[in-house]
C-alpha cells in the first residue's frame, strides 16, 4: 500500500486484494497513515489495484469508514472495477460514501 498526498486529500492506494490472507498488514498501515496525517479531511481508498475482496475486505473498509467519519473527515473509493462496484452497491454501502 501506498499513500499520496495531494491538496486537502489523502489518497490510500490498496496494491493488493481485499482478502483475509492480507488484511492484518493492509489495516495496521491504513491505520497508520490515517493517524499520521490526522490533519487532512479528504480520504480516498484507492482500489484499481483490488481485483477480490471478501466479507472481511469489506469489514476493513466500513471500519475506515467508521473511523474517518467518526473524526468528521470525509471518505470515499475510487477506480473499483465492475464487480467490486457492484458488490458496493449490494451492501448498498454506496448510500454512505461515494463509490466510483
Amino acid at each position: 500500500m501506498e499513500a499520496k498526498i495531494d491538496n486537502n486529500t489523502l489518497e490510500l492506494i490498496f496494491s493488493n486484494n481485499l482478502i483475509a490472507s492480507n488484511l492484518d498488514h493492509q489495516l495496521k498501515t491504513s491505520k497508520s497513515f490515517l493517524s499520521e496525517h490526522s490533519d487532512l479531511k479528504n480520504i480516498v481508498l484507492n482500489l484499481e489495484n483490488v481485483v477480490e475482496i471478501d466479507s472481511l475486505g469489506i469489514n476493513l473498509v466500513v471500519g475506515l469508514y467508521k473511523q474517518v467519519t467518526a473524526e468528521k473527515r470525509q471518505f470515499s473509493v475510487i477506480n473499483t472495477s465492475k464487480p467490486i462496484k457492484n458488490l458496493f452497491n449490494l451492501f448498498k454501502l454506496s448510500s454512505y460514501f461515494d463509490v466510483s
